[in-house]
């Protein structure tokens, strides 16, 4: 069986217990905590091991290497803010929702910098090299309907933030952050899923097609997180926490999907 079907059991066996769990609340709310943050930390773990099989399949220290090699330090950054969250909040007893931004929101945020880098240096890679890059109608589609969405968190969600009196500058940085960091990862992954396409091999999109749809999970998974912890109504067990997680079943699904073709391309 390959690994990425063991993976796609794993991960969906995982998400009804997920589901379960939030919806039963078994064991009390002290269960419910560590349940939660041990199975972010868990998803976010396999997602970074799934990417490092990605990197280790590459013989070549190439460009295309290097883009995954990025992305996974970007994911495993990622890996490090849950861990770190978890510690905060099991370990240490501290209320997240008054110590927010905590360190591992700084870890989040740093994420997004191997991650863009990533992502930027394949789309380079694919137009230097002289593959197809579609028609131009699909940017223009693809840049309209990022703005409308960008001005609609705007205007909807980070304009009443960063006007609420009671909320820190330093609160509004980060929560004006992520949504406005998951739309700038989000633009290239899916340009790259469409480049991608046009190569006829459904195997070639379809690592970019998965890791476009963990970051759009994740994008509107931080929309929503960034608007009920603003209000004071995210928890553990929040609902929310299953968006994340499956963003992350998605992310690792694409490191293995690229292991694959990297690996089927030797055997050619």
């Amino acid at each position: 069986m390959k690994k990425s079907k063991m993976l796609w059991i794993l991960c969906s066996a995982l998400l009804l217990i997920n589901l379960v769990e939030y919806t039963t609340i078994w064991g009390g709310e002290v269960f419910l905590t560590y349940f939660s943050d041990i199975l972010a930390f868990l998803f976010a773990f396999i997602a970074t091991v799934c990417l490092f099989f990605a990197v280790k399949a590459f013989k070549e220290c190439d460009s295309t290497k290097k883009a995954w090699l990025s992305i996974f330090i970007g994911i495993a950054t990622y890996t490090t803010a849950e861990l770190i969250y978890a510690v905060l909040e099991l370990v240490l007893k501290l209320d997240m929702d008054v110590v927010y931004p905590s360190l591992a929101d700084y870890f989040w945020v740093i994420a997004y910098i191997p991650l863009l880098i990533g992502i930027l240096m394949m789309f380079f890679v694919y137009k230097k090299s002289g593959f197809p890059m579609g028609k131009p109608a699909y940017y223009v589609t693809i840049s309209i309907i990022s703005l409308l969405i960008m001005v609609l968190v705007i205007y909807f969600l980070l304009i009443p933030i960063v006007l609420d009196d009671e909320t820190s500058l330093l609160a509004k940085i980060f929560y004006l952050f992520y949504p406005i960091g998951d739309v700038l990862v989000l633009i290239p992954v899916f340009l790259l899923m469409y480049i991608t396409s046009l190569f006829g091999k459904g195997a070639l999109s379809k690592p970019w097609k998965y890791l476009a749809i963990g970051f759009f999970i994740f994008t509107v998974a931080d929309i929503l997180y960034a608007y009920l912890d603003w209000q004071g109504l995210y928890g553990s067990g929040s609902y929310i926490d299953l968006l994340f997680n499956s963003g992350y079943m998605f992310i690792g699904l694409a490191g293995l999907y690229q292991k694959e073709l990297v690996e089927s391309f030797k055997g050619e």
